[in-house]
């Protein structure tokens, strides 16, 4: 009552207050608080975490988490142990190799006291790579855990990682989900929440990270870590064990944190500026191998984010077919030549239209019903892919457009490659669409600015997902008409979420590019049916039962800007 007299609700005296106690006296930021209340709601309290210690696995693998030590703070490595030793699964054992100048006493002490600590003095500093691999040779486990020497793992860790190894027996390569901190009992935040595995993702940037877990097989079958990615290696060893096994696991918790200080990239991104310029060798020699393409790595909008352009092999045909069935024949050549910008020049233009005009190679007159006219469209077509185009064009951002999306699928595990679309106010129409987002789905950062940074730079960089609209996106062709072709049954959104989920059903990948930006007057028809909704879940029962695979559950899937699922 008497702070009310002195700072009286609304008045400029208690605003100002506000903000010094904020700045200086409150504990944690909003972002912080929001997070505490998520963790509060979804990790285990303390009789979960008795139950934890009782529970007898079927399946009780070692899990060797390897360390490479050099010059690690005490207080960092007492406060690592502890958190290893606080496990509530107790098969583990700590690898250690030391390549500090002066090999470190205090650390000496330690496997005196546990048997499951091991310590090997190298003599001298190998580099990371060296360092880990000498620390790999300690390993006797069934799993290798890779752990930085002054980072933490939550005390339910290992057992989540052993619960994930007994529901997935061929488990092969496990990543979980990550944040920060900076002191042991500080708050904690930049809590990342990732997808199951996403290979285009992984191209654009190491979102893997920690904490990664390796069959001991599958770390032998790689030989280890590469002293010539020193800096990137973990990105580099991740990616080739992406190439060897497609068991990869993927557990949307929080099961290591990263510990944030002014010689660390968690904190200070240009604390290791060379390890970037190693990530671009990583990924270039990736894909190289895993898809015999050449690419361009440059760096992306953020540090540890890449623009990759995937070059185009042997010059396939493209086809461009143009929705001309509410254009005048003015409108129809103007969209011609909003397409002539290109600079890749196989490709041939299709109208769908009663107009009568020269400046394209085929008219296909429409008969009514649209989806089937593009089908028919589809049909007469000579390209090896497809995009289908309307009356919304209004200009394509970058005249590579056409190679920038061949490159991508020209993948053969690629059924579909979108783009990003935006309206004349510059705020995104589609950057990608969520399913199960507010009912069977919908467009994530719809309304936000088309560059702006977001959750996983989602806005800027190419990555995998479950679907995008099928207008203004590249498509294979033969993959297309081995899934059965654009059906009249959905409307609107959804006849792009059927189209999508069709071709994830034959295995194949959905892919978005939002580098290319193509701005658009509106998106046609993107209201949902109720009946059809129902419809399209129904049919995708096990699809929507599991959930959007490329879009974390511990994110909210009613709000389309993200935020988190408490």
């Amino acid at each position: 009552m008497c702070i009310d007299k002195i700072f009286p609700r609304g008045s400029k005296r208690r605003e100002f207050v506000k903000k010094i106690y904020i700045k200086y006296f409150e504990k944690y930021s909003e972002e912080e608080r929001i997070y505490k209340k998520w963790i509060e709601k979804n990790e285990p309290n303390k009789n979960e975490l008795e139950e934890q210690k009782n529970t007898e696995f079927e399946i009780k693998p070692k899990i060797s988490i390897v360390v490479p030590v050099y010059n690690t703070p005490e207080k960092f490595f007492d406060e690592l142990v502890k958190s290893l030793k606080n496990q509530t699964y107790p098969n583990w054992e700590l690898c250690l190799a030391d390549g500090s100048p002066e090999p470190l006493k205090y650390m000496q002490e330690y496997p005196k006291k546990d048997k499951r600590i091991k310590y090997k003095i190298i003599g001298e500093n190998k580099g990371i790579s060296g360092n880990t691999n000498e620390a790999l040779t300690l390993a006797t486990g069934d799993y290798i855990g890779l752990l930085d020497h002054d980072d933490l793992l939550p005390i339910f860790s290992l057992y989540e990682v052993v619960k994930a190894i007994n529901e997935n027996p061929e488990a092969e390569f496990i990543y979980s989900d990550e944040d920060k901190l900076e002191t042991a009992n500080g708050p904690r935040y930049g809590v990342f929440f990732k997808p199951d595995f996403s290979p285009y993702t992984l191209n654009s940037a190491n979102y893997i990270c920690h904490f990664s877990i390796f069959k001991k097989e599958l770390m032998d079958k790689l030989g280890g870590f590469r002293s010539e990615y020193d800096g990137s290696q973990d990105f580099d060893i991740v990616a080739r064990a992406s190439e060897l096994t497609n068991n990869i696991v993927h557990i949307p918790k929080v099961l290591y944190h990263w510990r944030a200080h002014k010689n660390s990239t968690a904190q200070n991104s240009d604390s290791k500026p060379y390890a970037f310029e190693i990530g671009k060798k990583v990924i270039k020699d990736h894909i190289k191998r895993s898809l015999d393409t050449d690419v361009e790595v440059t760096d992306g909008l953020t540090p540890g984010s890449y623009e990759v352009k995937y070059f185009v092999k042997d010059n396939p045909m493209v086809s461009i077919i143009i929705d001309g069935t509410k254009m005048t024949k003015e409108q129809l050549e103007k969209t011609v030549e909003k397409l002539q910008i290109s600079t890749y020049t196989n490709y041939e233009l299709i109208a769908l239209t009663e107009q009568e005009t020269d400046k394209v190679d085929k008219i296909v007159k429409p008969e009514g019903k649209i989806f089937e006219d593009y089908n028919k469209a589809i049909l007469m077509s000579n390209g090896k892919y497809f995009i289908v185009v309307d009356e919304n064009l209004i200009s394509i951002d970058k005249k590579s457009y056409i190679e920038d999306l061949v490159g991508i699928c020209q993948d053969n595990n690629v059924g579909i490659v979108g783009t990003k679309l935006y309206n004349k106010e510059k705020l995104i129409e589609h950057s990608g669409i969520i399913i199960g987002m507010n009912g069977a789905g919908d467009f994530l950062y719809k309304g936000a600015p088309k560059d702006i940074g977001t959750y996983m730079q989602r806005l800027l960089i190419i990555h995998n997902v479950s679907c995008v609209y099928v207008k203004y996106a590249m498509i294979d062709k033969d993959i297309f008409m081995q899934i059965g072709k654009f059906t009249d049954e959905f409307t609107g959104v959804l006849i792009s979420i059927d189209t999508c989920l069709k071709m994830l059903a034959s295995g194949k990948q959905v892919v978005i590019n939002p580098i290319i930006s193509i701005c658009v007057d509106k998106l046609d028809q993107v209201e949902k049916d109720e009946n059809e909704e129902i419809k399209i879940q129904d049919r995708w029962k096990e699809m929507y039962k599991k959930g959007d695979v490329y879009f974390s559950p511990n994110l909210s899937k009613t709000n389309t800007g993200l935020s988190l699922n408490i």
